[in-house]
């Protein structure tokens, strides 16, 4: 009860509206009427927390789960979730053991992996079901299209081994690269045909993420797999008409003090910035040790009363410096808005990054769990 209480009272804080990240998947699973969903929480579930998430995607009708780490999954499992659930990204040897005791599926996109996941079958007695990565053009993990049956010619039949599934990922899907993408969707359709006709079966096929779920459904093929719009956000703009998802994080603080400086002042680390005339400064308590970046310092903004109040100085470890001049009535321990809305301003991920040159995905993902995550119905 006092580790609630002080999260609670902790200045800064993140509320997770459980409500509308399941009406997005709602939404999501009825625009891919004819696949399987595989909910992307990788990344701690894009900042949002992997388990209550997992819990949530399940329960709205995610038929699997996807992470990117072995850790990730493990706490999945030992929280109860009995869906499949998929490591996105290429595990080492020293993780094949526990990977099949906790009956995780498995990316495959190397000889020497296969081979361990193989001998821990045997020496477990299961069987560890895996997923064959085609590289279509990414170029990060898969095997090329060129070497794939000589791969499954060593792989395939290895003991041990379900080979449930095959599935790409996509370079330049989000740009809107449908040239790249189409060519890239046709060579992994070529593959997948070149294996059939050589013996080797793959009854579950996919390739999409949130871009392609919104955007093409000649591409969605047995599965879907959305992540950050999951969370609320498309990744590119031009997708927002697509399908209307809400905003699944609000990002709030406290002014915890003000002043008043005179003209000329320089403001924070390095006096990157300097008054111009008397100004009202105040002080958040968030900063790049929060996951809130450094590279919004001079550049972002909050809300405050339901006006923008720009930051000012160089983001410290800690804390974030606002000019809160022109906000009439303002206090210290008024509500600041970081991300989400407030009166008739809204701030979103979107806007954020493009203030710190990045996207959406980091802007959530980054924020650490310093942050006290506050999971509503709101």
């Amino acid at each position: 009860m006092l580790q609630q209480t002080l999260v609670y009272h902790h200045p800064t804080i993140a509320e997770i509206s459980m409500s509308a990240f399941r009406e997005n998947i709602c939404k999501l699973k009825k625009h891919a009427p004819q696949a399987s969903m595989l909910a992307v929480i990788k990344t701690n579930a894009y900042g949002h927390g992997v388990v209550p998430m997992g819990v949530a995607a399940v329960a709205s009708g995610a038929e699997r789960l996807g992470v990117t780490t072995v850790e990730e999954g493990v706490l999945l499992r030992e929280h109860g979730l009995l869906v499949p659930i998929h490591i996105l990204s290429s595990i080492i040897p020293e993780q094949a053991a526990v990977s099949v005791a906790y009956d995780l599926t498995i990316s495959i996109s190397s000889i020497a992996i296969a081979k361990r996941l193989s001998d821990e079958a045997i020496n477990q007695a299961k069987i560890a079901t895996v997923h064959l990565k085609v590289d279509t053009g990414l170029h990060r993990f898969g095997v090329e299209p060129n070497q794939i049956i000589s791969f499954c010619e060593t792989t395939y039949h290895l003991p041990g081994l379900k080979w449930e599934g095959i599935y790409t990922h996509f370079s330049s899907a989000d740009e809107g690269d449908w040239k790249q993408t189409e060519k890239e969707f046709s060579l992994f359709q070529k593959t997948v045909i070149q294996l059939e006709q050589s013996g080797y079966h793959f009854p579950f096929q996919h390739a999409g993420g949130s871009t392609i779920t919104l955007e093409r459904k000649d591409m969605h093929l047995d599965m879907v797999r959305p992540g950050v719009a999951l969370f609320g956000y498309t990744p590119a703009i031009r997708q927002e008409k697509k399908l209307s998802l809400k905003p699944v994080m609000t990002l709030k603080s406290r002014l915890l003090q003000l002043r008043e400086i005179p003209p000329g002042t320089p403001v924070g680390y390095s006096g990157s910035y300097v008054s111009s005339s008397v100004e009202k400064i105040g002080v958040v308590p968030i900063g790049h040790g929060d996951g809130y970046k450094r590279a919004l310092s001079n550049k972002g903004e909050m809300l405050v009363r339901g006006k923008r109040a720009k930051i000012i100085g160089t983001i410290s470890l800690d804390q974030t410096l606002i000019n809160v001049t022109n906000i009439y009535g303002v206090e210290e321990g008024d509500q600041v808005v970081l991300l989400g809305e407030q009166g008739r301003e809204k701030i979103g991920a979107r806007e954020i990054a493009k203030w710190a040159d990045s996207n959406i995905d980091e802007v959530l993902a980054s924020l650490t769990e310093r942050i006290p995550r506050k999971y509503t119905e709101n």
